[in-house]
């Protein structure tokens, strides 16, 4: 068989740092000239170690603005370009359609087609026991990668699409029209076979890599801690007894595709794989980062512990990060301070991302009793009451005007009205819609300027222990209730303690609370979530699988008067983006229509 009719579209966008870093290619590009086959690919070891590198180009680019659906695929950011290529926009507009779907990670004419990478993975499990050149040692640590990647793909092909079709080795092209055109299997049916393909790896994978060279290849708590997630989101109210969308949603034979009954259980499931992957995770030293210390007040420690636990390269916090180096187009440089032709000035935070930061107090601002929330739009001397005593994280994540972002190594002080250094004015292309920008992402110590353009580039953390604190928290509270709040609460203070923020005890008996219902814990724990996981692609699937998508996502997105010079103008309300939900429909993305033509044996996604 031809190793150009098989190998399709592999991207080689390594993850892996050191040695291991070698940029975006075609896997063919790597193949030497004279092998032609797949056996071929297998006799040498430096083409087998190249085949396995490029099983980890089918993920997606986690920090790639243009096809990354967590970063712009929330109510966190508003963006004031508007191009065919920036989907998460489109998508948030209500413009994602079933005949040419954005972020098709299905099919082989989408964006990337898991299916294939799933394929590959089992092409090189089927072959690399016959390549000389290798230990045994070596070969196991392989096939756990590429065993754990054919898990992830369908992990990612779940929480995008739900019921999936299972891949449970290569497919020939001249197999069975049943087995080659599959069905969807139920939802809980796939869980359990990703589940135990996560097993499968981990039984095979190291504990940890052996050198700097080798960070970003999957280990043992890697493994665990997506499949924790996994299992986390499998007990969310989307995928867990709801009848309310998918009562009817069948395979052609009438087989249930998604349970309708609630089962409690399954968060037992989900605390119990996240306190393993914590367990594992402690146990080689991660722990939540903490910036060298500074002088000065404690919530400027905070400040610095927080935003650098997302951008110092490879910290102690960093469970697995996606390391391929940040494109042009990336995170930082659409929101840094304006430099003219080089820095993009217009990730925007929404208004409603803006107010979900707690006070100075670690409350709510509509909770806390000594912050003016009636008045927040208030001026305050160069700024308003909004702006005033809030938790070090808002300082750390929000650039607002007159108020200070740390770029460029310096102290930036950003002038955000109309006409002003990085506001808007007629003409300009890039400004914040919202009058506000996004510091979360941006290494203090990334440079450009006029003269300058020297990006830090970190990898995207993909997961770090704060995620695993949170996510524990949250499946200990459903599954237990009030009885371990006492645990669920020392995990969410070392969350808020690490930043700066008071206690939850601390917070709340300023308002008289010292103890609290599930209910009132849960809205505690997604606040918690929502603040800490900011701008790193939780929340498009956590509103999903919480089922609050109809309330946060389809409804206008609101801003600051950018429009306006006079700060009692500019620090007006106004609407700056509508946005379009539509329910059940935009919960699971829509499966490309030529794909349900091609394979009969196919059914759509509710709603489409």
């Amino acid at each position: 068989m031809q190793i150009k009719n098989i190998i399709n579209k592999l991207s080689v966008g390594l993850l892996l740092s050191g040695a291991l870093s070698m940029g975006a290619c075609d896997y063919l590009d790597i193949v030497p000239d004279d092998v032609s086959t797949v056996e071929d690919a297998f006799k040498r070891p430096n083409e087998a170690m190249n085949f396995l590198y490029s099983l980890y180009g089918f993920m997606p680019a986690e920090n790639d603005m243009f096809s990354a659906i967590a970063l712009w695929g929330t109510d966190e950011l508003v963006t004031p370009w508007d191009r065919s290529h920036y989907y998460a926009k489109r998508m948030m507009r209500g413009e994602l359609n079933a005949t040419d779907p954005f972020f098709d990670y299905w099919t082989p004419s989408g964006d990337i087609d898991m299916y294939d990478g799933i394929r590959q993975c089992y092409i090189f499990l089927d072959n690399i026991d016959g390549t000389p050149g290798f230990s045994e040692a070596e070969v196991t640590r392989m096939k756990g990668e590429a065993t754990f990647l054919i898990a992830y793909y369908h992990f990612n092909l779940l929480r995008q699409y739900g019921p999936i079709v299972l891949m449970r080795g290569e497919v020939a092209f001249d197999a069975p029209e049943e087995e080659y055109f599959a069905a969807r299997e139920p939802y809980d049916e796939c869980v359990s076979f990703i589940a135990g393909k996560f097993d499968e790896a981990i039984s095979l994978l190291p504990s940890s890599v052996a050198s700097a060279s080798e960070l970003g290849r999957v280990t043992k708590v890697i493994a665990q801690s997506i499949k924790s997630r996994m299992y986390l989101y499998a007990a969310s109210p989307l995928f867990n007894g709801n009848a309310e969308f998918y009562q009817d949603f069948t395979n052609k034979d009438g087989t249930p595709l998604m349970n309708t009954r609630y089962a409690e259980e399954k968060w037992l499931l989900a605390l119990e794989e996240t306190k393993k992957a914590i367990d594992q995770a402690e146990a080689l030293g991660k722990q939540l980062y903490e910036h060298e210390l500074v002088d000065g007040a404690p919530s400027e420690q905070g400040k610095l512990n927080y935003r650098y636990s997302m951008v110092q390269p490879w910290n102690e916090e960093v469970v697995w990060g996606y390391s391929r180096p940040e494109p042009y187009y990336g995170w930082q440089r659409h929101s840094m301070p304006r430099v003219a032709g080089a820095a993009y000035n217009g990730q925007a935070p929404s208004i409603s991302m803006v107010e979900r930061y707690y006070t100075k107090n670690g409350l709510p601002i509509d909770v806390d009793p000594e912050f003016d929330y009636t008045d927040r739009y208030d001026l305050a001397d160069s700024t308003i009451l909004l702006h005033r005593d809030r938790e070090p994280r808002f300082y750390a994540s929000i650039a607002y005007d007159r108020g200070v972002f740390l770029a460029n190594s310096t102290e930036v002080v950003m002038h955000m009205r109309e006409g002003e250094e990085h506001g808007w004015s007629s003409g300009q292309n890039n400004y914040s819609p919202t009058g506000y920008l996004v510091q979360k992402g941006v290494h203090p110590e990334s440079i450009i300027t006029t003269s300058q353009n020297q990006v830090i580039n970190y990898p995207w953390p993909l997961v770090r222990l704060g995620e695993l604190y949170l996510s524990y928290a949250e499946a200990l509270n459903e599954y237990y209730g009030a009885a371990r709040h006492t645990e669920v609460i020392e995990y969410l203070d070392e969350i808020r303690q690490r930043a700066g923020v008071p206690t939850i005890q601390e917070a709340w008996s300023r308002v008289g609370k010292t103890s609290f219902s599930k209910e009132e814990m849960r809205e505690i724990i997604k606040q918690e979530r929502n603040i800490e996981l900011a701008f790193e692609g939780h929340r498009t699937w956590d509103v999903r699988r919480w089922k609050e998508g109809d309330e946060n996502f389809n409804t206008v997105a609101r801003g600051l008067e950018i429009t306006a010079n006079a700060p009692e103008d500019f620090y007006k309300v106004v609407n700056a983006e509508n946005r379009i939900f539509n329910t059940p429909s935009y919960y699971l993305f829509p499966i490309r229509i030529s794909e349900l033509e091609i394979n009969q044996n196919l059914v759509q996604n509710p709603g489409w």
